[in-house]
């Protein structure tokens, strides 16, 4: 087995051609299947599924593309670590955030890092939290925010692709609380609202796949309410615009509201609903130094955001027997 065999498998797996990568990789397509017949040949498995729409990883294939780039992330680093010893840290580092935490976070982060860090070069993903989840065990991105279950003790054995391999290593930094998110000029102002009095509201939700949705679906199974739901939309942006529109209100975190303007949001009391914020990685290879400076640095800009009031209605999860944070209201 060969590197340029890895570097071939990886690059047609994500553009799903063969005739693509073999242009992107400036080698004749013939000589590109060879070199992955011969790669199959060796594992004695199909790693490829061709069709008229192109080329998928099969099962085999898709553990095979998650090593394939660890291994190949970590002779990038292993390049840049060699180069720069002793030197300040410097690279690329891919985080994902998902938009809520990105809009409070991300600005705190670029700062931070260009103020310690300045030969880093952040690349940060924003997406929901499920495709960030795949992208961080698939090997694309090094680290992500990722939202949680309150009650999840141990985020490795619920998160699915990553339970089979067990190499999700995975860093509670807080709890988020859910709040009622309105038009400002609707009644109420900014008076706490119970899960009854929440479901009285025509809701914009985000779709039954999101957790946010799956923890607020959950409550209100539970507390034996039924929902009035206006539409599903996976853009906070549009979220957010419908709700300071007037038509619908959403139930969201407070970090939504982050820089927006025309809305509201009322702290959702008996039952206070939660969500867990993580810090995921896969750690199939250690990470590089600019990467564990640059996960560090989101632990501690996080801590601040919060002990200083500006990520409202969260919670620091402490370490084992240190103090606790209670979380600031809007």
């Amino acid at each position: 087995m060969e590197l340029r065999q890895l570097k071939y498998f990886v690059r047609i797996i994500e553009l799903g051609s063969v005739s693509r990568a073999a242009a992107d990789l400036f080698i004749a397509q013939p000589a590109l299947s060879h070199q992955i017949s011969n790669l199959e040949d060796e594992l004695k498995v199909k790693l490829m599924a061709r069709s008229v729409r192109g080329v998928a990883a099969t099962e085999a294939g898709n553990v095979f593309y998650r090593h394939a780039r660890a291994v190949l992330r970590q002779i990038e680093r292993m390049r840049t670590d060699v180069q720069h010893a002793g030197d300040h840290p410097q690279g690329l580092v891919s985080v994902g955030m998902p938009t809520s935490a990105a809009t409070i976070l991300a600005p705190a982060l670029i700062a931070g890092a260009r103020a310690r860090y300045p030969d880093i070069q952040l690349q940060i993903t924003e997406s929901l939290s499920g495709h960030l989840q795949e992208l961080v065990v698939n090997g694309r991105i090094e680290m992500s925010l990722l939202f949680e279950r309150p009650d999840s003790d141990n985020a490795r054995e619920r998160i699915g692709q990553a339970k089979a391999s067990g190499h999700l290593d995975v860093r509670p930094l807080l709890l988020e609380e859910l709040f009622l998110l309105t038009a400002s000029d609707q009644a109420g102002g900014d008076t706490d609202i119970s899960l009854a009095q929440a479901a009285q509201y025509p809701l914009v939700m985000p779709g039954r796949a999101n957790l946010t949705r799956q923890i607020v679906n959950t409550a209100f199974q539970d507390a034996g309410h039924t929902m009035t739901l206006l539409a599903e939309l996976d853009s906070l942006a549009t979220i957010k615009s419908v709700v300071a529109s007037g038509v619908g209100a959403t139930i969201l975190s407070s970090s939504a509201l982050h820089g927006s303007e025309g809305l509201i949001a009322r702290r959702i009391v008996e039952p206070v609903l939660t969500r867990k914020v993580v810090l995921c990685t896969f750690d199939i290879v250690p990470l590089s130094t600019a990467a564990q400076r640059i996960a560090d640095l989101i632990v501690e800009i996080s801590g601040t955001l919060v002990a200083t009031g500006k990520w409202q209605g969260a919670l620091l999860i402490p370490e084992p027997d240190g103090p606790r944070t209670e979380p600031d209201q809007p």
